[in-house]
């Protein structure tokens, strides 16, 4: 199983990180096209926006794995590590629960789009290719925060060792 974990690690980050480089890519080729050649293209910034959009929802799960997305330590500072763990792990679960809600909500809104056949104003491509970035994100998400959660309750931390009880 650890195989599956490692490729969907290379597969968060690579994907994000294309992502990015090609909006980065796209962003100064508009750039260069609106203000040297003096003539903007309309394709642009549509689809930077989606890759932007695309690379945050994969990159968010990435951060999940990591535990990289921001927390509020006050609990742990104030009450000590053994109670804060209670809260850091009750904080987890509201985390899963709230991804599985939006990795539903997302499956409503991209059967409704292809329901109502909307297609990208500029690139004329069916708007559920853009919108499948949300549930597979949270849905990542969700796995990505089970499995830190599961590693806090059990008391291990990244490498498989004893965290401080």
């Amino acid at each position: 199983m650890t195989t599956f974990w490692q490729w969907l690690n290379k597969f968060e980050e690579i994907t994000s990180s294309c992502a990015l480089a090609a909006m980065a890519v796209i962003i100064i080729l508009q750039v260069f096209q609106r203000y040297v050649v003096q003539h903007s293209l309309d394709w642009p910034e549509e689809l930077a926006r989606y890759l932007f959009i695309f690379a945050v929802y994969i990159g968010a799960s990435f951060a999940a794995s990591e535990r990289r997305h921001l927390e509020v330590t006050i609990v742990r500072t104030v009450f000590g590590e053994k109670i804060g763990r209670y809260f850091t792990i009750l904080a987890y679960l509201i985390t899963v629960v709230f991804c599985c809600i939006m990795f539903f909500w997302g499956i409503m809104m991209i059967q409704f789009v292809i329901d109502s056949s909307q297609v990208a104003p500029a690139l004329q491509f069916p708007m559920w290719i853009a919108y499948i970035c949300i549930p597979l994100g949270f849905l990542l998400m969700a796995l990505r925060t089970i499995i830190v959660l599961k590693n806090i309750v059990w008391a291990k931390d990244d490498h498989g060792g004893a965290l401080p009880v």
